[in-house]
């Protein structure tokens, strides 16, 4: 792609202005700087566009919460040749940019892929837990939505985008891409906010989540599942 590599972020947003307060005042100072796009659901007034206007971020508000039509709405906004879907509580340094404009300046059957998941902090004492996630994520695991999954925009118009999914989004998104072509799970790791598993607990919340997707790979609804994963505790895409 050479000089003409282009990235535009986009971030579903749903009542979470502390976390996208943090994450603007990061990616803003980007270089080259990104195209950043902020798909707001929330349910509620609040500061979420007075803070896209503050960091040149363009603002999208979306009828009710729903991820896949969020990263669809902000994906048909981008102009960029990479689209990269990112949470606002996912940290994103300059350090993990270079490493995916590399990835694509130097590889070109690349057609996306994510970053590898920082899961440390939640597991410290399972190193060889790490070290066998590492290998399946790398290789045949689903991408998640927090480990910023990027993709050729192309490429994602091609394949149709997301979905009206208000959950597990990703988990189907995740299987086409890597059907559809070469995909890449790259370092430094990403790393999210863990106050979903601190407030839970660490295996009570993974317990859940596994849970959740296996229940939709066994047919269930989508829009059963979001009333399950969302609850009174925790906010945001």
């Amino acid at each position: 792609m050479g000089d003409s590599l282009s990235v535009s972020i986009i971030i579903p947003c749903r009542d979470d202005y502390k976390h996208l307060l943090i994450t603007l005042s990061k990616i803003s100072k980007l270089y080259p700087k990104p195209e950043i796009i902020v798909c707001d659901a929330s349910k509620k007034p609040s500061m979420i566009k007075e803070i896209c206007i503050n960091y040149n971020a363009k603002f999208i508000k979306v009828s009710s919460p729903s991820r896949g039509n969020q990263l669809d709405a902000g994906a048909e906004l981008a102009g960029s040749k990479i689209l990269l879907f990112h949470h606002a509580d996912t940290d994103f340094s300059q350090d993990h940019y270079n490493s995916l404009m590399n990835l694509f300046r130097t590889q070109e059957s690349i057609i996306g892929g994510a970053f590898l998941k920082d899961i440390g902090e939640l597991y410290p004492s399972l190193k060889v837990f790490s070290w066998l996630h590492r290998l399946y994520t790398t290789h045949i695991g689903t991408l998640y939505g927090d480990q910023s999954i990027f993709v050729l925009r192309s490429v994602f118009t091609e394949m149709g985008g997301f979905g009206d999914l208000p959950l597990m989004e990703d988990v189907n998104f995740s299987s086409r891409l890597r059907d559809y072509g070469n995909v890449s799970v790259i370092t430094p790791a990403i790393k999210s906010s863990s106050r979903k598993f601190s407030i839970d607990g660490k295996f009570k919340r993974k317990i859940k989540n596994i849970g959740l997707i296996f229940l939709y790979r066994l047919g269930v609804s989508p829009d059963k599942l979001v009333k399950l994963y969302y609850d009174d505790k925790t906010s945001g895409a």
